[in-house]
């Protein structure tokens, strides 16, 4: 199947379903999904007919070579995105207002004088739903993940930073085959661990210590993402206490997350576990989001969210409860979504893990 080409038919279908003429995308990760070319210094324009690539010199024969159906449009001396845009003359534009600058909004209506439309979310929509060749790159993503953690277990100790980590989990998925991290490492220890999105520090690992590692790395573009809080000796019984609360929690939205329920509904499998242990006030996070092109993109799974989840969506699963000045506890999996269930594509151990 050609994907880009079946991409940019939805794409059409739906800006013909509500009478948008052309669509700017000047987003990263929706110009690789409709093009999968690379560059922050290119734009597409998508119309009923036509499918433009606008780049400069410099990236000219890159897209020529990667988008052989598009036609490149090549900014310099005499023209620019807003003259190519004046003289195409759509009927309506539609822009990513989230994406460009202010600026640049004023400009597209100063120099084009075009009727700009709202385009955020046009793409999106699109992205929420995996196809079968994006399930497989997010597949092998999770893969090195799940890899990488078997690697640290053999890694943390008293006296490691969380700088050090951090790094090792890097290197490590550098050397697999990674193209990169899906984020910046969280790792975090001791009393640092109530920090949900805390970075690595110079502390020290110390025996007692919870430590937290949320990561992920990216391959052919998609992203991977997991989380798994240990313990380094022997837990104390509000530790444990605690640990088995989460881990209740996020085996109960797992066991509940299917087609058809909203996001709220997949959020309150989980929170249900949490508020009726006593810790609701310290759960103030979402139980997931989905990932794909970006670590952090629709559908939400929280507490207002009425999104409903669709087959093949993918999602993360990631219940916590944090407790300022002892601990914290996050227990987080990567799961593709199926009409009567989940696919949980994260195989590390979710037991307590004492080093």
């Amino acid at each position: 199947m050609d994907h880009k080409s079946d991409r940019l038919k939805q794409l059409r279908k739906t800006l013909l379903e509500r009478q948008i003429d052309a669509l700017l995308i000047s987003k990263s990760e929706n110009l690789f999904y409709f093009t999968g070319f690379r560059s922050t210094e290119c734009q597409c324009v998508v119309t009923e007919q036509d499918f433009f690539l606008v780049t400069d010199f410099r990236y000219e024969e890159a897209a020529r070579e990667t988008v052989p159906e598009a036609q490149v449009v090549v900014t310099g001396d005499s023209v620019s995105l807003f003259s190519f845009l004046t003289e195409l003359q759509p009927s309506t534009l539609a822009v990513e207002e989230k994406t460009i600058s202010h600026g640049y909004y004023r400009e597209l209506v100063d120099k084009t004088k075009l009727p700009l439309v709202p385009g955020d979310g046009i793409p999106e929509a699109l992205r929420m739903i995996k196809d079968a060749s994006e399930r497989k790159s997010i597949s092998r993503a999770q893969e090195l993940t799940d890899l990488c953690f078997s690697h640290m277990l053999t890694r943390i100790r008293p006296g490691r930073t969380e700088l050090e980590l951090a790094w090792e989990i890097e290197r490590f998925l550098r050397e697999q085959g990674a193209e990169a991290l899906s984020f910046e490492t969280i790792c975090v220890s001791g009393p640092r661990t109530s920090l949900p999105h805390g970075g690595p520090t110079s502390r020290g690992i110390e025996t007692g210590d919870f430590v937290t590692l949320d990561f992920g790395c990216i391959v052919d573009g998609y992203c991977s993402d997991m989380t798994r809080t240990v313990v380094i000796g022997k837990p104390s019984d509000e530790q444990r206490q605690v640990y088995d609360i989460v881990l209740q929690a996020q085996k109960a939205a797992c066991n509940a997350i299917r087609a058809n329920m909203s996001g709220k509904e997949a959020d309150r499998a989980a929170r249900d576990v949490i508020e009726e242990a006593g810790f609701g006030a310290a759960f103030g996070h979402g139980t997931g989001h989905g990932v794909g092109l970006e670590i952090h993109e629709a559908p939400t799974l929280n507490k207002k969210s009425e999104e409903l989840l669709v087959e093949n969506m993918v999602v993360t699963i990631e219940p916590g409860i944090y407790l300022p000045g002892k601990f914290g506890v996050r227990i987080e999996d990567l799961a593709f979504v199926t009409d009567s269930t989940i696919i949980n594509k994260t195989k590390s151990e979710k037991e307590l893990i004492v080093l």
